[in-house]
């Protein structure tokens, strides 16, 4: 995903992608695999997953098992993208996402899911669109934009939280 629509313009920019990507996290209940978040580490390391995130390397788990976490992981990762890109558009820059904006993760989500997932381009862009829809119904809701706008100022003068700390403030700002 090298387009550059996609890159942060600036502080704030990056701030509201990294909270869109946190407010997707816990409101599809996968918190349990955030360890953290910071404004301040390197570019594609804002976001900290637990070590069990993506891990498939039990024999003694069943493939079907593995692929359906693959699957779910995959799911959980998309959503999370979108986030960042539906929370910088509608909640900072009030208009709404583009081709130009998800045509880049789409096909980022068709590779991966042919490589770690053997799902074909329809399978894929049925698992985007699933992805898409639920991130647009909570970026497009009032409430989350006071959550996501709330959030951010948090997070501009913590400059990192624990998954644990993310949770809790979202909790607080009316998120669950």
């Amino acid at each position: 995903m090298n387009d550059s629509s996609l890159r942060y313009s600036d502080e704030r920019d990056k701030t509201y992608g990294i909270a869109g990507m946190a407010i997707t996290i816990v409101a599809l209940d996968g918190e349990k695999y955030l360890s953290g978040i910071s404004l301040d580490a390197e570019p594609g390391e804002h976001i900290a997953m637990s070590y069990d995130y993506g891990m498939r390397g039990n024999p003694r788990i069943s493939a079907k098992i593995i692929w359906e976490q693959a699957v779910n992981d995959l799911r959980l990762s998309t959503s999370m993208v979108l986030g960042n890109i539906a929370c910088r558009r509608y909640v900072l820059g009030h208009r709404p996402l583009g081709s130009a904006d998800t045509e880049a993760i789409r096909l980022a989500v068709r590779s991966e899911a042919g490589t770690h997932c053997e799902l074909d381009n329809d399978e894929a862009d049925r698992l985007f669109d699933g992805c898409l829809s639920y991130v647009l119904r909570i970026f497009r809701h009032p409430g989350i934009q006071e959550v996501a706008h709330s959030f951010c100022g948090r997070l501009a003068q913590r400059r990192s939280m624990s998954g644990a700390e993310v949770t809790e403030l979202l909790s607080s700002l009316g998120l669950r």
